[in-house]
């Protein structure tokens, strides 16, 4: 039984064996046939029944590999591991390097390769391409040397590769030979032309470079071609071929679309070189960002090329940004020299030429320029319309020369005039006395004595202006002056009430003058002199010839000629001219009076009817009190005189209850008394009396005696003393009869002593009585003295007041046009009223016109009516040389800008910056000028705008919207920029080229561009020379 058993079982076991052998059979069969899946399915089979060999896990291993599977590595570990000593040692190392190498660990795959005992060429090539991919270029270049000079099939591709190593390091002969060794080659045709190409220029050989190279042109890709004109023009341009070197940077371009700021920067040069400058602005613009250098060089040339076209304020910029950088001192210096020169022509805002001209010197020391650039600084303080800036450096020096003297007497003459046309006359004359302390020139001596005079005049510091004016004498060159001087020095001593001095110079100007508004003046004045020295058969005369003459201030002229007339006799035509006023100047300020003096003369001459109509016309009428009460109290009169009792207490009553602070309070009582006398109801008298309490014959003794002894005291010019008096009187008296009279006196006194508070109050006093005595007055020099501090809504409030209040032309006149200038930054409603009445007024001079004018204007364009504003600016820009006209020219620009008339614009832009000293408005302008740059997509001179306002201006909104403005275009720059990859260095090569069935090596890549050579060193070393005075005649 148990032999049975043992033979059973060897029979299975050989039956089982028989059966493994099978399906190994089966598995080499399939493997070997390349079906490697199916074939691993039985080598599991079989492994998973513990019962394999080496063989089998090397099958196993080999068909992961074959499929691309990831554990093929491990699977060969474990052969190795399992079966250390196999027989397939050596073929399992291959396939490990081959895994290794397909999978790109570089490192593993030498090092499997290095593990074999022979290397086939195929082998020796892929150990070789790992090394170069892991940068041992040594070792690379030692296999791929072997490979090169066998027959093999990658000796072309190890040669290509080898060149390349040489050439990666800078190995220029060794590469080139090989690869001119390629050049037949078809696989490489297309690739090696273009190393060659890069081996010549790196090599500086041009020549070769550009017989060599155009051949290739036509015969490349896109990519390569674009690279290939890119060498050919720098190959160009280093041979100073400079039309060919524009041909091929211009290929370039166009079919490389980012921005390439290098190329534009040669493309640029190379079209200066060539003259045409055009072109040479067109690529040099499009450098607005990139390292110092090229900044620098592209600057530089840019500004020449402006400077050939003869844009000159473009120039300055760019000079200006040239100057800026330290990468090439000689090109910083001269680019400096030129910035400095058309800083002094152009004369241009927010380029301080003072400043960049001292600068120059503090740098360059040394230079050849420096006596130019020292005359410059001379004439340009002497011409500057920055005179502040000039005069301040000016008046620093403690021993300044002639040249010095002269300019410093020239710009305090100009910063005199620039003040006394603002009004501010004590400036002016801190100015005008240090153009009188350099007299330099005779010229400007005598006429800053002469303003300095009138600067007095303004001041009310008569006494000096007649002193200045009377010792003046400017002789025949300057007799225009000497005319005006006479007119001026005859209004001196009319200020001063020396009226018949007035006269003399009136009468001396009368014989010269040929200026209608003058000439009517002159002879008001005149008649005012002689009607005030009581001279009224000449006051009568001049009054006519101003009324003759008809140019303004007819009405006054008309009623003082009445008044004239009445006091030398002739009292018909007294009468007839006074009629002739209330007919034709209802709106008169000398309307009332002229009622009041024809109701009188009819009273005095008993033509009761008449009278009494005149002063029904002035009740009607007038807004004066005084004139008011005057006209019941005298009707009351009429009436008394006419028996008419109880009309006659009718008009005191009315004057005893609504007049009773007035000098007519007391008259009134007066007629009442003698009114109800003659009605024999002198109880019905004493009853009103009686309900006066505070009215009592004493207290009125009282009240006169006190305010006598204190008016006696003012006439005796005893102010201090007078104000005391007066102000006891004003306590005693607080609703005295001359409370009015005491308070006007008051605080003159008080003006006098300088106590300009106590006057203030005084003032203000009157201007809340109810009576109008002297009420006038009060706001008169209210309202001057807050306009004077700038203290403009009070000033207006009481101009307001005052408006109604006038009583001459010339107060009226006032009243307008500071309510005009009162509201102008406060109210533009009320401002535009006033501006509107500006314009209608006689005798407006051209700045009182162009400010009225603005102000309409400004209202216009704020209302959306632009063509009308326009009309409106262009009026004022005509008439206006000072502030006015400036903004005027700031909104034309804008007008025109708004319309896109660009260039229009641009020039009323620099006729601004030329013909107006206006810093605001000219900032303002320019701050346009960089918006219609950006426009123009002119970049670069939109910055170097606002860069110059940014740098020189001192008002805070105009920086802030500069560098606002700035950071806008900056950031646009930014989101334009774009950045060229230029990180790989070598080309890669398909499999493709080979004839054999292995991995692939690497795409070929299309879209590789050839790092960009360090020309510029060379192009600034060798082949940009300076010629530091080329330029200098351009500015001439």
């Amino acid at each position: 039984m148990f032999k049975q058993i043992q033979l059973l079982f060897c029979v299975l076991i050989c039956m089982n064996l028989h059966a493994q052998d099978g399906l190994f059979s089966k598995a080499k069969s399939l493997y070997d046939k390349g079906k490697y899946s199916a074939s691993q399915s039985i080598l599991n089979q079989l492994i998973n029944s513990s019962d394999y060999n080496a063989e089998i896990l090397f099958l196993n291993a080999s068909c992961s590999k074959e499929l691309f599977a990831d554990d093929a590595l491990e699977l060969y570990k474990k052969l190795n591991d399992l079966f250390p000593f196999n027989n397939f040692k050596d073929q399992s190392n291959i396939d490990i390097a081959h895994i290794y190498y397909r999978e790109k660990v570089y490192s593993k795959a030498a090092e499997s390769f290095l593990k074999l005992k022979y290397l086939t060429n195929e082998m020796e090539f892929k150990l070789a391409y790992s090394y170069f991919n892991i940068d041992s270029i040594e070792s690379a270049q030692f296999y791929f040397s072997k490979i090169m000079i066998s027959g093999s099939k990658y000796a072309s591709t190890s040669r290509y590769y080898y060149a390349h190593t040489n050439f990666k390091k800078g190995l220029y002969n060794s590469a080139l030979h090989s690869f001119q060794k390629l050049l037949k080659d078809e696989n490489f045709i297309s690739i090696v032309p273009y190393y060659i190409t890069q081996i010549y220029f790196f090599q500086k050989n041009y020549k070769k470079l550009i017989v060599f190279a155009k051949p290739f042109l036509k015969e490349v890709n896109l990519s390569r071609r674009a690279e290939l004109n890119r060498l050919l023009a720098e190959a160009y341009f280093q041979l100073n071929d400079f039309s060919n070197a524009i041909v091929h940077f211009e290929l370039f371009l166009k079919d490389k679309k980012e921005n390439n700021l290098f190329e534009h920067l040669l493309l640029g040069y190379s079209y200066f070189q060539v003259s045409n400058y055009e072109n040479a602005i067109s690529n040099l613009e499009k450098i607005t960002y990139a390292n110092d250098s090229i900044l620098q060089y592209s600057s530089y040339y840019l500004a020449i090329s402006y400077l050939k076209q003869e844009n000159f304020n473009y120039a300055l910029q760019a000079f200006k940004k040239a100057a800026s950088f330290d990468f090439n001192i000689e090109i910083r210096e001269d680019a400096f020299y030129n910035y400095a020169k058309l800083s002094y022509q152009l004369d241009l805002p927010f380029e301080n030429t003072f400043d960049v001209l001292s600068t120059y010197l503090k740098e360059f020391d040394n230079s050849n320029n420096k006596k130019e650039i020292e005359f410059l600084m001379v004439k340009i303080l002497q011409s500057s319309s920055k005179y502040f800036e000039a005069y301040s450096s000016l008046i620093e020096i403690n021993s300044p020369s002639y040249e010095q003297k002269k300019a410093l007497q020239q710009t305090a003459y100009f910063l005199a005039i620039k003040e006394f046309n603002q009004k501010n006359f004590k400036n002016a004359v801190s100015y005008f006395n240090v153009v009188i302390k350099y007299p330099i020139s005779e010229t400007y001596l005598l006429l800053a004595n002469f303003w300095i005079s009138d600067c007095y005049y303004h001041l009310n510091e008569f006494e000096k202006a007649i002193e200045g004016f009377s010792q003046l004498s400017l002789g025949e060159a300057l007799s225009d002056y000497d005319d005006l001087r006479k007119y001026k020095l005859a209004y001196a001593y009319f200020k001063n009430l020396n009226y018949v001095r007035a006269v003399k110079w009136f009468r001396s100007f009368e014989k010269v003058a040929n200026d209608s508004i003058k000439i009517n003046d002159t002879y008001l004045r005149i008649a005012d002199s002689y009607f005030m020295n009581s001279d009224f058969v000449l006051s009568e005369k001049y009054y006519k010839k101003a009324i003759d003459i008809n140019v303004f201030d007819v009405d006054y002229a008309s009623y003082q000629y009445a008044i004239s007339l009445g006091l030398v006799g002739k009292k018909q035509q007294k009468l007839k001219v006074l009629k002739e006023i209330i007919k034709s100047f209802k709106n008169s300020s000398y309307y009332d009076n002229s009622l009041y003096h024809l109701a009188k003369y009819y009273k005095n001459n008993s033509n009761y009817d008449d009278a009494n109509m005149y002063y029904d016309d002035l009740i009607s009428v007038s807004a004066d009190n005084d004139l008011i009460a005057d006209a019941y109290l005298s009707k009351g009169i009429i009436y008394l005189n006419t028996n008419k009792a109880q009309l006659a207490i009718d008009q005191f009553s009315f004057v005893i209850n609504e007049f009773q602070n007035t000098i007519y309070f007391k008259e009134a009582l007066s007629g009442l008394q003698s009114a109800y006398t003659s009605l024999a109801e002198i109880e019905k008298y004493l009853s009103i009396i009686e309900q006066l309490p505070e009215i009592s014959i004493s207290r009125s003794e009282q009240d006169s005696l006190t305010y006598n002894t204190a008016f006696i005291k003012f006439s005796e010019l005893d102010y201090k003393v007078a104000k005391n008096s007066f102000e006891k009187y004003i306590k005693t008296f607080e609703s005295g009869l001359f409370l009015n009279d005491a308070l006007y006196y008051n605080a003159i006194s008080s003006l006098v002593l300088g106590d300009t508070a106590s006057a203030v109050f005084n003032y203000q006093k009157l201007t809340q009585s109810s009576s109008n005595l002297h009420k006038e007055d009060a706001f008169i020099f209210l309202a001057r003295r807050s306009y004077s501090l700038r203290d403009f809504k009070n000033s207006n409030n009481y101009y307001i007041e005052l408006e109604d209040l006038a009583s001459s032309n010339s107060v009226k006149r006032e009243v307008i046009i500071r309510l005009m200038n009162g509201n102008e930054f406060l109210n533009s409603k009320i401002a535009l009223v006033y501006a509107n009445k500006v314009t209608t007024l006689s005798k407006v001079d051209d700045w009182l016109l162009s400010k009225a004018l603005v102000i309409i204007a400004r209202n216009e364009f704020q209302s959306g009516n632009y063509a009308k504003s326009k009309l409106t600016f262009e009026k004022v820009s005509s008439l206006s040389d000072y502030d006015e006209g400036a903004e005027a020219k700031y909104f034309l620009a804008y007008l025109e800008y708004l319309d896109e008339n660009l260039v229009l614009s641009e020039r009323i832009i620099f006729e601004l910056s030329d013909n107006y000293s206006n810093d605001f408005f000219i900032a303002k302008a320019f701050i346009l000028l960089s918006d219609i740059y950006v426009l123009k997509n002119n970049l670069f001179q939109a910055k170097a705008t606002l860069e110059s306002i940014i740098e020189n201006h001192k008002n805070e909104e105009i920086i802030n919207l500069s560098r606002k403005k700035w950071e806008v275009i900056i950031e646009r720059e930014h989101a334009n920029k774009k950045k060229k990859n230029i990180n790989q260095t070598f080309i890669e090569i398909s499999e493709d080229i080979f004839d054999y069935e292995i991995e692939e090596i690497e795409e070929f890549d299309d879209t590789y561009i050839v790092k960009i050579s360090d020309t510029l060193k060379s192009i600034i070393d060798t082949n940009i020379t300076l010629n530091k005075k080329s330029f200098e005649d351009e500015l001439e």
